[in-house]
């Protein structure tokens, strides 16, 4: 495919200039949400990252690619920025070392995530533990920055005119004015090699490129449009501390059955979601040493049977395979499905 150099098309532009008004119902994206979770609030962490085009607006882009145009997901310079935020500092969850059956080299080698592991009979008010803070607080855009300077989901028609696999991955830099070689290219063919990759156990797995793929596949495995979304959000000043549980608010039964979503790097906001058979999950009040509080979202795996043996949580918590629970919190930037009953 060749694509014209005359001239490109900025969505940035477009998304910088729409998102000066409040989010109407004009958005697809948003009204999508209404018509397939309407009992269901929007939880803040995906909120922001619903783009503000309209539908004509993103009728306008894509008349633009079906002409050859280039379209631009960032900011015009060299290196454009990724992350929830643009910035350096944004942390890509880990979604296949924390839930699936490898230990990752870089994972083990990071002492914030060993962090977050612990016992689910630690898992009661008054329980002490030391956490990297930056996994939990949930990263707000930065009131200072453009609007532009962040990434958002694309209306899913939007998104499916875009290719999105390692074979088509230099037509999408075309497509998208990115750089072969360039950091950006690199986070995105790192993304697409884990969402091509194997499946975790039988537990199915999805990567969202738009907000309503992700609620297509949720409310399909979950088998129903009445959910509970969650979200970790503890505001933090220290990088590292311990919190107190004071509270908790909500336990779900042994077994329930649940899909996380994790932010993962790409030109634009890029979910990969699983399904988790064999979990407790519990929404807890976390206290920190510097005076935060917020709320954390706790899950248990039941089952690690399946799980390999050097899994970073079996070396962390001294256990085996098939042995007693893990639990975690769930990261800043990820979100957890449950039924709503």
């Amino acid at each position: 495919m060749m694509f014209s150099t005359a001239l490109v098309v900025l969505l940035h532009v477009v998304v910088g200039s729409e998102a000066m008004h409040a989010k109407s119902s004009t958005s697809p994206t948003l009204s999508y949400w209404h018509l397939n979770l309407p009992t269901t609030p929007i939880p803040d962490t995906l909120r922001e990252l619903i783009s503000p085009l309209s539908s004509e607006k993103t009728s306008e882009l894509l008349d633009a690619i079906r002409e050859g145009k280039k379209v631009s997901m960032a900011e015009p310079d060299p290196t454009p920025k990724l992350g929830r935020k643009g910035g350096p500092d944004s942390v890509a969850s880990p979604a296949w070392p924390f839930y699936g059956t490898a230990a990752d080299d870089k994972i083990i080698a990071n002492p914030s995530v060993s962090d977050m592991f612990f016992h689910e009979k630690d898992l009661h008010t008054g329980t002490k533990l030391t956490l990297y803070s930056k996994l939990l607080k949930r990263s707000s855009p930065d009131s200072r920055s453009s609007p532009d300077s962040r990434v958002f989901f694309l209306p899913r028609r939007l998104a499916e005119a875009i290719p999105f696999s390692s074979d088509k991955l230099s037509v999408a830099l075309e497509m998208l004015d990115i750089s072969q070689g360039s950091d950006t290219a690199l986070a995105m063919k790192q993304t697409l090699k884990g969402c091509e990759g194997p499946a975790i156990s039988a537990e199915s797995r999805y990567c969202a490129t738009s907000l309503e793929s992700m609620i297509d596949y949720t409310t399909s495995t979950l088998g129903t449009s009445s959910l509970n979304v969650l979200e970790t959000n503890v505001p933090c000043k220290l990088k590292s501390q311990k919190y107190t549980i004071t509270g908790i608010s909500f336990q779900s039964k042994s077994g329930s059955k649940a899909v996380v979503c994790h932010s993962e790097t790409y030109a634009y906001a890029v979910y990969y979601c699983h399904e988790s058979q064999h979990i407790t999950t519990a929404r807890v009040s976390l206290k920190g040493e510097d005076g935060s509080s917020g709320e954390g979202v706790a899950v248990c795996h039941t089952d690690t049977s399946g799980w390999n043996p050097q899994h970073l949580a079996f070396k962390v918590l001294n256990l085996k395979p098939g042995g007693a629970p893990v639990c975690h919190f769930v990261p800043n930037g990820a979100v957890l499905w449950l039924p709503a009953h």
